[in-house]
């Protein structure tokens, strides 16, 4: 737990225990209101809200903290990350040569990320249809890359891809026979 928790548990426990005599104390006074008794009604109300203003300031404070962590993450990089937007408008607009020199930049500043290898191995044999580039290609991220997983992922990328490029056999033609003339 961070200093910051163990500040704020600790402030909620040293306000439980006079929030707890206050409630109490509320509770059996209202409980004596039930016979009649005005003065306790306003009393035990009294000590009911003491009690709910103890607690009120620690309560919040812990709810206001979970929610900023939950919107406001603490974690950061420490370097900028890959942007793979320019890479990608440039095999868009069918330059991909550009895309790979982009793409290569990226992996001179990440070298250990899987999607920039994933993507030169696509461009190479979907778009410029060099399986000698792609094996090229994707033997050395698979060399690059020390996580199994990612070599794994370039894998089964490569093997599907390269499925695309092989012919397939053109199928049958269905012969349809011929309309039969109406009576």
């Amino acid at each position: 737990m961070n200093l910051v928790l163990k500040t704020m548990a600790w402030g909620l426990f040293r306000r439980l225990v006079p929030a707890a005599a206050a409630l109490a104390a509320g509770s059996a006074l209202l409980m004596r209101a039930a016979d009649g008794r005005p003065f306790d009604l306003i009393f035990g109300l009294a000590c009911c809200l003491v009690g709910a203003f103890c607690l009120a300031h620690p309560l919040a404070e812990l709810g206001a903290l979970l929610w900023d962590r939950l919107l406001w993450s603490k974690s950061y990089y420490d370097k900028p990350q890959p942007m793979y937007g320019i890479p990608q408008a440039q095999r868009a607009k069918g330059r991909f040569g550009e895309a790979l020199a982009a793409y290569e930049t990226i992996l001179a500043a990440h070298p250990h990320e899987v999607r920039p290898h994933l993507a030169m191995v696509e461009i190479a044999l979907v778009d410029l249809r060099d399986p000698a580039l792609a094996h090229a290609l994707y033997e050395r991220g698979r060399d690059r890359l020390k996580n199994a997983a990612d070599r794994e992922a370039l894998a089964r990328v490569y093997a599907e891809t390269l499925t695309r490029l092989e012919a397939k056999p053109a199928a049958k033609r269905l012969e349809l026979p011929a309309p039969k003339s109406a009576p």
